[in-house]
């Protein structure tokens, strides 16, 4: 016998061996390498949603002082700064498209209130029937004896009248003043930081 013939039948097992490294490994029961798609749990962002709507903003004159300062302007301001003054104030109490209407129960009640805080309130003599609404009840002005400042006229109606700044802009007020003896003070209603003190002696 030849050696070919006796070495043959030792390789042929390490042949077939070799040959089985070269077939392709089945995928099958293999995980997939790509992340499975989102279940009812995860919901994904609608690309039609649309964003919040941003809040208007309110354009206004020119402000005498900047905005968080109430002033107040006092008499000795240049002429300039006083009309800057005037027009300002007039633009805070003048209603927007966007401003709630008026809710007159709500000013017939909040008149009466703010009557009784006055009097408790006043470092001085209160005038008879110190509250009075105006510009067509959307701004309600407070007379008092003495001590009107920046403070007074949020703090008569938070704190000593049950409301806010928030009700009485919803019911369509946008301006609580107060007027002493030498001063007064417009409080918006729309942004409450917007407080502006001028001189104003009562006649």
């Amino acid at each position: 016998m030849s050696v070919a013939r006796r070495v043959l039948p030792l390789c042929l097992p390490l042949l077939l061996a070799l040959a089985a490294c070269d077939e392709p490994v089945s995928t099958k029961g293999a995980a997939p390498s790509a992340a499975p798609p989102p279940t009812a749990a995860e919901p994904q962002p609608s690309a039609t949603t649309p964003p919040p709507p941003a809040k208007a903003k309110i354009e206004m004159p020119p402000r005498p002082v900047p905005l968080g300062s109430a002033g107040p302007i006092q008499p000795s301001a240049p002429p300039d700064q006083q009309m800057m003054a005037i027009q300002y104030t007039i633009a805070m109490v003048t209603p927007r498209g966007t401003d709630p209407i008026v809710d007159k129960d709500y000013v017939e009640r909040i008149v009466k209130k703010l009557e009784g805080a006055v009097r408790t309130a006043d470092k001085g003599k209160t005038p008879p029937n110190p509250v009075k609404p105006n510009k067509g009840n959307r701004k309600l002005e407070v007379d008092m004896g003495k001590g009107c400042n920046e403070r007074v006229p949020e703090n008569l109606l938070h704190q000593r009248a049950g409301s806010s700044l928030k009700e009485a802009y919803e019911a369509g007020v946008l301006v609580i003043s107060c007027h002493d003896d030498k001063w007064e003070c417009h409080q918006s209603t729309r942004i409450p930081e917007d407080v502006l003190c001028h001189a104003a002696p009562r006649r």
